[in-house]
């Protein structure tokens, strides 16, 4: 006869009720202990599988569990080794399989997989304790969703998402890769504002801020603002005029040796002199006094707008209007590359030309520097 609940809810203490392969056995009135009990075809082993407590299981929840490891007995497979596949597999953690996806990538440029790295720990904290075959595309899509207002991030955390999981799948640790059952976010058009005369005045009259200061920096170099934030004092020969932005900080991956101008070399100049005692390596750690690189870019140009009444561009952007300055005075596109660290676009005949332009880049970046200048000085008030 079929078990029922009323019969369950009645059993008394020391009783046994079986049905097809289940056995309740009740230790106090009403409650037991569920087993599946079998035998595999083929090699007739015995299985005996605790399946948990009645009423915390109900009885349609062991009768599925008990319908299952039925099934493996007579496919010839041992319930116990699917458990404990399902256990190891339960084990491999999103947090614990980063890090090996991590490892793995030595292809990567070194600034590339420290951008993946930043970028996958940060989104994926919340999840960082489950099991990776758990991750649904509704938390992966829920994920890329909270980045919405950030159209170009959102873009980026949805490809290394989508690799992450590829790699997983390629491992047998997942079954699909949950990525390409989402739409992609869409290409974020390329940013092409460039700094109006007004705007680079008033940056170069500003005063204070030192982001500011460091965008003074982008534009007379043309450099990247994350180059200026982890700039270090054992990179700067002032004297020489030149400033070697290291491997691991270029994203070309390969050390960028930058010319300097007069003014630059200025402004650092007076960087260093106002850093005192016990200072970190980082010339603008500003919150570590040194011990770490910027970290307030956010709202660095929050307040740059603030004091010089303007809106509408980005850090990134004074390096854009550098690099378009150079162009505006004839600066040869070869030399505009060398300033930038761009690298050379490769060709048939690149491989025999070596010349590196140093002379040129130094010509150039003060060529800049006064351009600038001129622009400055030009919305200063006349005097009378």
């Amino acid at each position: 006869m079929p078990i029922t609940d009323i019969a369950l809810r009645k059993a008394a203490k020391g009783q046994i009720l079986r049905e097809s392969g289940l056995e309740f056995r009740f230790f106090e009135d009403g409650k037991a202990g569920i087993r599946f009990l079998g035998r595999v075809r083929g090699s007739n082993q015995r299985v005996a599988i605790s399946l948990g407590r009645y009423p915390g299981l109900s009885l349609q929840a062991a009768r599925k569990l008990g319908e299952a490891h039925r099934r493996l007995c007579e496919e010839g497979s041992d319930p116990r080794h699917a458990r404990q596949e399902k256990a190891s597999q339960d084990q491999k953690l999103v947090g614990l399989l980063l890090e090996e996806y991590l490892g793995t990538l030595t292809d990567n440029r070194p600034r590339t997989v420290a951008d993946k790295r930043s970028t996958l720990q940060t989104a994926l904290k919340g999840l960082k304790d489950r099991p990776i075959r758990k991750v649904t595309k509704g938390d992966v899509a829920r994920l890329v969703d909270t980045y919405a207002q950030k159209p170009a991030a959102r873009r980026k955390l949805f490809s290394y998402l989508s690799h992450f999981l590829g790699w997983c799948q390629d491992r047998d640790l997942i079954g699909e890769n949950v990525c390409r059952q989402i739409k992609a976010p869409k290409a974020v058009a390329a940013r092409e504002r460039v700094l109006s005369e007004a705007e680079i005045a008033a940056l170069m009259n500003l005063e204070g801020s030192l982001w500011g200061t460091m965008l003074k920096l982008v534009l007379l170099t043309g450099q990247r603002g994350g180059e200026v934030c982890k700039m270090r004092q054992e990179e700067l020969d002032l004297g020489a005029g030149i400033w070697t932005v290291p491997s691991a900080t270029m994203k070309q991956g390969r050390a960028h040796a930058v010319p300097l101008s007069a003014a630059a070399v200025g402004i650092l100049g007076a960087r260093l002199g106002k850093l005192g005692d016990g200072w970190g390596p980082y010339l603008f750690g500003a919150g570590s006094k040194g011990t770490k690189p910027y970290n307030g870019r956010s709202n660095g140009i929050e307040e740059v707008h603030r004091l010089t009444q303007t809106t509408g561009w980005s850090g990134h952007d004074c390096r854009r209007t550098a690099t378009t300055l150079m162009q505006k005075l004839g600066i040869s596109r070869e030399v505009r590359m060398r300033v930038t660290g761009h690298a050379q676009p490769r060709d048939g005949a690149s491989s025999y030309e070596h010349y590196d332009f140093e002379k040129e880049a130094f010509a150039a970046v003060e060529r800049l520097a006064a351009e600038i200048e001129r622009i400055r000085r030009g919305a200063l008030p006349e005097r009378g």
